[in-house]
Protein backbone atom coordinates (compact mmCIF):
# COMPACT_ATOMS: atom_id res chain seq x y z
CA UNK A 1 0.00 0.00 0.00
CA UNK A 2 1.32 3.66 -0.51
CA UNK A 3 1.82 5.72 1.96
CA UNK A 4 -0.32 9.15 1.52
CA UNK A 5 1.52 12.49 1.51
CA UNK A 6 0.11 13.06 4.95
CA UNK A 7 2.15 10.41 6.38
CA UNK A 8 5.02 10.83 4.81
CA UNK A 9 4.37 14.69 6.46
CA UNK A 10 4.01 13.15 9.31
CA UNK A 11 6.93 10.88 9.75
CA UNK A 12 8.99 13.65 8.51
CA UNK A 13 8.45 16.13 11.35
CA UNK A 14 8.42 13.00 13.40
CA UNK A 15 12.35 12.00 11.95
CA UNK A 16 13.27 15.79 12.93
CA UNK A 17 12.59 15.29 16.49
CA UNK A 18 11.05 19.16 16.74
CA UNK A 19 7.15 18.83 15.63
CA UNK A 20 5.73 16.93 18.71
CA UNK A 21 7.39 18.67 21.76
CA UNK A 22 5.35 16.66 24.09
CA UNK A 23 4.00 12.65 24.12
CA UNK A 24 3.76 9.24 25.64
CA UNK A 25 6.99 7.72 24.84
CA UNK A 26 6.15 4.19 25.97
CA UNK A 27 3.98 2.48 28.76
CA UNK A 28 4.82 -0.31 31.06
CA UNK A 29 2.51 -2.95 32.30
CA UNK A 30 2.64 -5.32 35.08
CA UNK A 31 0.75 -7.53 37.65
CA UNK A 32 -2.83 -7.26 35.42
CA UNK A 33 -5.15 -9.01 32.90
CA UNK A 34 -1.49 -11.39 32.01
CA UNK A 35 0.91 -8.03 31.93
CA UNK A 36 4.18 -9.24 33.45
CA UNK A 37 6.14 -6.01 32.67
CA UNK A 38 6.56 -5.66 28.98
CA UNK A 39 7.05 -2.25 27.56
CA UNK A 40 4.54 -0.44 24.57
CA UNK A 41 7.02 1.67 22.51
CA UNK A 42 4.25 4.84 21.31
CA UNK A 43 7.25 5.35 18.78
CA UNK A 44 5.08 7.74 16.22
CA UNK A 45 2.53 10.37 16.59
CA UNK A 46 -0.74 7.53 15.40
CA UNK A 47 -0.46 4.20 16.78
CA UNK A 48 -2.54 1.53 15.93
CA UNK A 49 -2.98 -1.28 18.30
CA UNK A 50 -4.37 -5.02 16.84
CA UNK A 51 -4.83 -8.01 18.75
CA UNK A 52 -6.86 -10.73 19.02
CA UNK A 53 -9.87 -10.88 22.36
CA UNK A 54 -7.88 -10.88 25.64
CA UNK A 55 -4.54 -9.94 24.04
CA UNK A 56 -4.54 -6.79 26.20
CA UNK A 57 -5.68 -3.74 23.44
CA UNK A 58 -7.86 -2.01 26.39
CA UNK A 59 -5.53 -2.22 29.06
CA UNK A 60 -3.26 -0.36 26.87
CA UNK A 61 -5.64 2.50 26.19
CA UNK A 62 -6.88 2.34 29.75
CA UNK A 63 -3.64 2.72 30.92
CA UNK A 64 -2.74 5.59 28.83
CA UNK A 65 -5.77 7.85 29.44
CA UNK A 66 -4.33 7.33 33.05
CA UNK A 67 -0.92 8.75 32.41
CA UNK A 68 -1.67 12.69 31.86
CA UNK A 69 -3.71 15.05 34.53
CA UNK A 70 -6.92 16.59 31.73
CA UNK A 71 -8.33 19.63 32.58
CA UNK A 72 -11.62 18.71 32.44
CA UNK A 73 -11.92 14.87 33.19
CA UNK A 74 -8.98 13.12 34.90
CA UNK A 75 -9.22 9.48 34.60
CA UNK A 76 -7.58 7.21 37.49
CA UNK A 77 -6.99 3.12 36.98
CA UNK A 78 -9.20 2.54 39.63
CA UNK A 79 -12.00 3.28 37.07
CA UNK A 80 -10.85 1.07 34.62
CA UNK A 81 -9.45 -1.70 36.87
CA UNK A 82 -11.66 -2.22 39.83
CA UNK A 83 -11.61 -4.77 42.81
CA UNK A 84 -14.60 -7.41 42.07
CA UNK A 85 -15.97 -10.29 43.68
CA UNK A 86 -13.46 -12.69 42.33
CA UNK A 87 -10.41 -10.47 41.52
CA UNK A 88 -8.51 -8.70 43.94
CA UNK A 89 -5.30 -6.39 42.17
CA UNK A 90 -2.52 -7.13 44.18
CA UNK A 91 1.28 -6.15 43.03
CA UNK A 92 -0.22 -4.05 40.10
CA UNK A 93 2.21 -0.94 38.21
CA UNK A 94 1.57 1.21 35.11
CA UNK A 95 5.10 2.99 34.53
CA UNK A 96 5.05 6.04 32.03
CA UNK A 97 7.75 7.82 29.73
CA UNK A 98 7.72 10.91 28.85
CA UNK A 99 8.82 13.44 26.54
CA UNK A 100 8.53 17.04 26.92
CA UNK A 101 10.48 19.53 24.80
CA UNK A 102 13.84 17.98 25.03
CA UNK A 103 13.25 16.65 28.98
CA UNK A 104 12.63 13.29 29.08
CA UNK A 105 10.71 12.14 32.45
CA UNK A 106 9.23 9.09 34.21
CA UNK A 107 5.73 8.56 36.00
CA UNK A 108 3.49 5.41 37.67
CA UNK A 109 0.72 4.41 39.65
CA UNK A 110 0.83 1.14 41.72
CA UNK A 111 -1.03 -0.82 43.52
CA UNK A 112 1.22 -2.99 45.82
CA UNK A 113 -1.80 -3.66 48.19
CA UNK A 114 -5.32 -2.35 48.29
CA UNK A 115 -4.79 1.46 47.18
CA UNK A 116 -3.13 2.90 43.92
CA UNK A 117 -0.54 5.11 44.58
CA UNK A 118 1.11 7.50 42.41
CA UNK A 119 0.17 10.10 39.50
CA UNK A 120 -0.13 13.33 41.33
CA UNK A 121 3.02 14.36 39.01
CA UNK A 122 1.37 13.50 36.06
CA UNK A 123 2.15 16.12 33.43
CA UNK A 124 -1.29 18.14 32.29
CA UNK A 125 -2.28 17.31 28.75
CA UNK A 126 -5.88 16.99 26.78
CA UNK A 127 -7.03 13.56 27.10
CA UNK A 128 -10.08 11.84 25.65
CA UNK A 129 -11.15 8.59 26.42
CA UNK A 130 -14.21 6.31 24.65
CA UNK A 131 -14.59 3.12 25.40
CA UNK A 132 -16.80 0.48 24.17
CA UNK A 133 -19.12 0.88 27.22
CA UNK A 134 -20.98 2.97 24.57
CA UNK A 135 -21.73 0.66 22.16
CA UNK A 136 -23.26 -1.52 24.98
CA UNK A 137 -26.55 -1.53 25.79
CA UNK A 138 -26.93 0.04 29.20
CA UNK A 139 -28.37 -3.59 30.44
CA UNK A 140 -25.52 -5.16 29.63
CA UNK A 141 -23.46 -2.73 31.47
CA UNK A 142 -25.60 -2.43 34.49
CA UNK A 143 -26.30 -6.25 34.43
CA UNK A 144 -21.83 -6.68 35.18
CA UNK A 145 -21.26 -4.13 37.33
CA UNK A 146 -23.69 -5.40 39.57
CA UNK A 147 -22.48 -8.86 39.62
CA UNK A 148 -18.81 -8.06 39.84
CA UNK A 149 -19.16 -6.29 43.12
CA UNK A 150 -21.87 -8.29 44.88
CA UNK A 151 -21.67 -11.62 45.31
CA UNK A 152 -24.26 -13.80 44.40
CA UNK A 153 -25.78 -17.30 44.08
CA UNK A 154 -26.02 -19.55 41.28
CA UNK A 155 -29.08 -21.27 39.76
CA UNK A 156 -27.44 -23.31 37.77
CA UNK A 157 -23.53 -23.45 36.12
CA UNK A 158 -21.47 -25.41 32.84
CA UNK A 159 -17.80 -25.95 34.00
CA UNK A 160 -15.16 -25.19 31.57
CA UNK A 161 -13.33 -28.02 30.05
CA UNK A 162 -10.03 -28.25 30.63
CA UNK A 163 -8.66 -26.44 27.24
CA UNK A 164 -11.21 -23.62 27.70
CA UNK A 165 -9.70 -23.23 31.40
CA UNK A 166 -6.03 -23.10 30.20
CA UNK A 167 -7.40 -20.14 27.44
CA UNK A 168 -9.34 -18.58 29.84
CA UNK A 169 -5.35 -18.43 32.53
CA UNK A 170 -3.95 -17.54 29.62
CA UNK A 171 -5.68 -14.39 28.70
CA UNK A 172 -6.22 -13.17 32.66
CA UNK A 173 -2.75 -13.75 32.99
CA UNK A 174 -4.10 -15.21 36.51
CA UNK A 175 -4.35 -19.28 36.73
CA UNK A 176 -7.76 -20.44 37.69
CA UNK A 177 -8.67 -23.97 39.42
CA UNK A 178 -12.14 -23.53 38.28
CA UNK A 179 -14.75 -21.40 35.94
CA UNK A 180 -17.62 -22.31 34.89
CA UNK A 181 -20.57 -20.39 32.61
CA UNK A 182 -23.59 -19.39 35.44
CA UNK A 183 -27.17 -19.94 33.65
CA UNK A 184 -29.33 -17.21 36.08
CA UNK A 185 -31.77 -16.69 35.08
CA UNK A 186 -33.00 -18.54 32.27
CA UNK A 187 -31.42 -17.59 29.23
CA UNK A 188 -28.85 -15.00 30.74
CA UNK A 189 -25.31 -15.92 30.84
CA UNK A 190 -23.15 -15.55 33.48
CA UNK A 191 -19.19 -15.94 34.44
CA UNK A 192 -17.42 -17.49 37.29
CA UNK A 193 -14.04 -17.66 38.02
CA UNK A 194 -12.79 -19.34 40.87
Amino acid sequence: MAVGNEIRLLENKWIAGNSWPKFLEWIEIRGIRGWSGQRVSLNFPIVAIVGENGSGKSTIIQSAACAYQNDGRVWFPSEFFPETAWDQLRDVRFDFGYKQGQTRTNGSFRKPTSRWLGGPDRPKRPVTYIDLSRLQPVGTRVGYARIAKNKHSEASSKSFDSAQLARLSQIMGKAYENARIEVDPPGETVWRLG
